[in-house]
This record gives structure tokens, C-alpha cells and sequence, in this order.
């Protein structure tokens, strides 16, 4: 049985690049990508033949394979977490996989790493990437590699996820990271009660956090100019021996450089 955290943790993750993606209407727009509904029934061996053509070592069990919106029919998007790589992919049945692009993160510094205590004694937090490509100019994007931190507690626990944004396309790939350090998601339960009545008589029994982040992309001041990120905060909270109906929802809107502002489940500890 999953514990009671990892549940929502769960949900909450699986929800987070639509969250994450969002924009203004009239303004550029993210590019999720949606998971591909049993994609044996594309290719059987599909984790087999994609894993040839990724970084290797490979681990096939680490691959998701995705689509994005609006692409052709034969048109996907490959995500490996080991090694930490993204694949534009296409299917030709009876030829098989073709990789159109490849994005490698191997040895991937995040801004979150602190040189001053990263020196291989501890293994560092996993790095992931978020299903989604963000957008940074006309023609340029970014993909978010998430460090994660994850905590256990007794009855509880929590994990936290934060942003460095690499610039994946265009002439200024090299130029290196985008926005940095952005806090992405999060979710945090605490315990609250310890005895059998708080068990039968509290409507909740935990302290209980979930927050994500949404960006807004504003066209630029000038032609070939980098578009203009802003972001909003958004975190329910629902504190122990509460009814769901007392949940309070903060809003906190911040830009580069003010990611403090963001409650993010009060931070990993």
C-alpha cells in the first residue's frame, strides 16, 4: 500500500506541467507533452529501440515516452531519467525509431548544488525533467531540470521541486541557464494526531501543503528580444483537526531573483 504521502504526492506531480505551462492567452505559450496512452501498441519493444539511441548506459525501465500537443502523428518526445536525457523521436512502422533531436544532461550541474558541501561524500538529489518546453524567444526554448528533495517523518513526509531553466533550441544554447533556481512544486504532511480519540473526533489529522507554480510569458519589448517571465504562486493550505472547507489558498507572485517570496510548503528542512 502507497503511504499517505506519496498518494498525493503523486497526483500533484503527475498535474504539474499543466500547472507549469500555463500562459496569458494572448501571449507565447509552453509546450506540454502528454504521456502516451500504452504505447506497446505502438512498438512492443519501444523501450528496447529508444533505449539504443539514447546516452548510454541506458536504463529502459527510466524512459516515458510522450507526444506533444498538436505534433504528428508519429512525432514524440522521449524522456530518460537514466541517464537524464531528452529525444524528439519519430516511429516508422517496419523501420522502426529515429531520433531527430537529442538533449544531453549528463553531469548536469544544478543551480541548487552547493559547492561548498558537494564533494561526492553524499549522493546529491535526483535531477528529473518536467514534460514541457518553455519558451524563451521567437525560435528558442527551455526544458526544467528539477532537483528534488524529499522528506520522511513519522505519520508524514514531503518533497519539494525546484527549476534551473537550460535552453535546449536555438542559436543561443550555449549561452547557459535561462532562470534559475525557480521553485516548482511542492507538497508537505505533517501529523497531527497521536492518540486514538484525536483519530476518531479530528476531520484531520495532519498539517497538510500543496503548492505550484504557474508562468505568464510576455512578448518582447523589442523584435528578436527575449520574451518577459513572471510568476504566480499558488498553495492550499489545510491545517490539522479542520474541516477540508477551512483549506486556505495563498497566491504569492514574484519574478527572477524572488523565488524567496514563494511559500513552497514552508522549504525542506
Amino acid at each position: 500500500m502507497r503511504s499517505p504521502l506519496l498518494l498525493p504526492a503523486l497526483l500533484l506531480l503527475s498535474a504539474a506541467a499543466a500547472f507549469h505551462a500555463s500562459a496569458a492567452p494572448a501571449g507565447p505559450a509552453a509546450q506540454p507533452f502528454d504521456a502516451v496512452d500504452k504505447p506497446e501498441r505502438i512498438d512492443p519493444q519501444w523501450r528496447t529501440g529508444l533505449c539504443a539511441l539514447m546516452p548510454q548506459p541506458c536504463e529502459a525501465a527510466s524512459l516515458q515516452l510522450l507526444r506533444p500537443r498538436a505534433a504528428g502523428a508519429d512525432a514524440y518526445v522521449v524522456l530518460s531519467a537514466q541517464p537524464l536525457a531528452m529525444a524528439r523521436a519519430t516511429y516508422v512502422p517496419g523501420a522502426g525509431w529515429k531520433l531527430d533531436t537529442l538533449h544531453d544532461f549528463r553531469g548536469y550541474r544544478h543551480s541548487m548544488a552547493d559547492p561548498k558541501t558537494d564533494n561526492g561524500a553524499s549522493e546529491p538529489p535526483p535531477l528529473s525533467l518536467a514534460p514541457a518546453l518553455y519558451p524563451l524567444a521567437d525560435g528558442r526554448w527551455a526544458v526544467a531540470v528539477l532537483w528534488s528533495v524529499t522528506e520522511s517523518y513519522s505519520g508524514g513526509g514531503a518533497s519539494f521541486r525546484t527549476a534551473d531553466f537550460v535552453p535546449v533550441d536555438g542559436p543561443k544554447q550555449a549561452d547557459g541557464l535561462a532562470h534559475t533556481g525557480v521553485p516548482f512544486d511542492c507538497y508537505k504532511m505533517v501529523r497531527a494526531c497521536f492518540s486514538e480519540k484525536e483519530y476518531r473526533t479530528s476531520p484531520h489529522c495532519h498539517d497538510e501543503s500543496t503548492g505550484s507554480l504557474r508562468i505568464a510569458y510576455a512578448a518582447p519589448s523589442k523584435p528578436g528580444g527575449d520574451y518577459g517571465w513572471s510568476y504566480t504562486w499558488r498553495q492550499s493550505d489545510w491545517a490539522a483537526h479542520e474541516p477540508a472547507r477551512a483549506t486556505r489558498t495563498r497566491v504569492t507572485r514574484f519574478t527572477d531573483r524572488g523565488g524567496d517570496a514563494a511559500p513552497f510548503c514552508s522549504g525542506p528542512q
